[in-house]
């Protein structure tokens, strides 16, 4: 019987004017009556008046910069100018700032959800990456203009078509371009996209109805290159590479067109390497790993990160670090050969920090899930890093190579290295590498 009350309580709050601030259901909001699997992500917050839902993970600041990311930081976009390559980044600002002030009020949000601290923390986070050499522009500050109606879905996590444009068009400001104006003036957006939400298929799972597919305004873009010169010849493009997540990547497609945006703003050819559900790590590893970034082609890498995975996660940067580091690297200082599980194993292993500063364990089998590597000095002291790979990058791009920088890590003698695969389910040979 509830279900059913539920469902035609669904109903008519959906037929409702926009005069009513009712959510989908009340199940939304009691985390204890969501379904296991976004318990996490939960209570979500709605309002049926708009059509905006909004979990409360999305509220979460997680964008304090320490300075051991700052120290990781320099050193990776360190890797990059060696290679000469520009490394920028495209930083999805928090979604809850885009949210119609009316949705937001109508979500009676907790008392300790500060919209004011998420902004200042983002945009505190952007100021940090430029102040580090890595040009990244504050998409936050679209939110307080025109565009911020269409730059989020009220009912999926992602940005919208236009909101990808008009983010490819700050970043292209932000690179010393061309105005946001002028790249937006150059964008038809007279197409259409249909978003069916990932948000409302929460609702759907949670209340028992799901809610009208959103469309959204979407632009074409021209073909890049289609020029010739009075003698036939084809202009060369400069190539961009772009590495991210399901915001880059969304249906395994790029459904959202930030490459096609790339492309067009910036007049270039762009290869499209960003993985859904990669988080931080799983697609750039995989571009380097793969020797696109050794070759010489790319003069550009744009490194779209989600709200949710920003570049604020140590054990990430120092994992990505790490593969730069040592990718290219054929000759270690030293190594040695062990045998790791899930429970710890323990290799008693001297060497200064101020010699080795990175490692590399290759393991035998496993190129997904998570390798655990604990170092310990002659004080005792402890510094811990879990490496992680996803089973989303193709299996032609996983590798059984595991790599982490010790930039920042405490100076002294390390005595002991402990590691640990914790999902295995049997023991397998790995080979530490050591580089100085």
């Amino acid at each position: 019987m509830k279900r059913i009350v539920t469902q035609l309580t669904l109903v008519a709050a959906m037929t409702c004017t926009a005069a009513n601030a009712d959510p989908y259901c009340a199940d939304l909001i009691s985390q204890d009556q969501l379904p296991k699997k976004y318990q996490k992500r939960g209570p979500f917050y709605s309002d049926v008046a708009t059509g905006w839902i909004v979990g409360q993970d999305q509220f979460k600041n997680k964008y304090d910069v320490s300075a051991e990311a700052k120290i990781l930081w320099r050193g990776i976009t360190a890797e990059f100018d060696k290679r000469g390559v520009e490394l920028v980044v495209l930083a999805a600002p928090p979604r809850p700032l885009f949210a119609p002030q009316t949705a937001i009020d109508a979500m009676d949000l907790p008392a300790d959800v500060k919209m004011s601290d998420l902004d200042d923390g983002f945009s505190a986070y952007i100021a940090a990456l430029n102040a580090a050499g890595i040009t990244a522009p504050d998409l936050s500050t679209i939110a307080n203009g025109a565009s911020s109606a269409d730059y989020y879905f009220a009912r999926d996590t992602h940005w919208t078509p236009m909101g990808a444009a008009v983010s490819v068009a700050h970043l292209n400001a932000a690179m010393g371009r061309a105005s946001v104006l002028d790249s937006m003036a150059r964008i038809d957006g007279s197409a259409t996209y249909e978003e069916k939400g990932s948000l409302a298929g929460v609702v759907k799972d949670v209340c028992g109805v799901r809610p009208d597919i959103e469309t959204v305004p979407a632009p074409q873009y021209a073909e890049q290159g289609s020029a010739t010169s009075l003698l036939g010849d084809v202009p060369k493009l400069e190539k961009i590479a772009l590495v991210g997540t399901s915001f880059s990547d969304r249906y395994q497609s790029d459904a959202y067109q930030v490459a096609g945006a790339l492309a067009f703003v910036m007049g270039a050819s762009v290869d499209n390497f960003a993985v859904t559900g990669g988080g931080l790590v799983g697609s750039i590893e995989a571009f380097v790993r793969s020797g696109a970034l050794a070759n010489g082609d790319y003069k550009t890498v744009v490194w779209e990160t989600p709200y949710s995975a920003p570049l604020t996660h140590v054990d990430g940067l120092r994992q990505v670090l790490g593969v730069l580091q040592t990718n290219d690297e054929q000759f270690p200082a030293g190594t040695l050969d062990t045998r790791i599980g899930k429970d710890w194993s323990s290799i008693d292993h001297s060497f200064p920090v101020t010699d080795v500063r990175r490692l590399e364990i290759e393991t035998e089998h496993t190129n997904t899930g998570q390798l655990v590597v604990e170092l310990i000095d002659a004080k005792g002291g402890k510094t811990r890093t879990k490496l992680v790979k996803t089973d989303r990058v193709s299996a032609d791009l996983c590798h059984t190579k595991w790599a982490v920088a010790l930039d920042d890590v405490p100076e002294g003698q390390i005595v002991r290295i402990k590691l640990r695969l914790p999902k295995a389910k049997s023991q397998e040979v790995a080979t530490v590498r050591f580089f100085d």
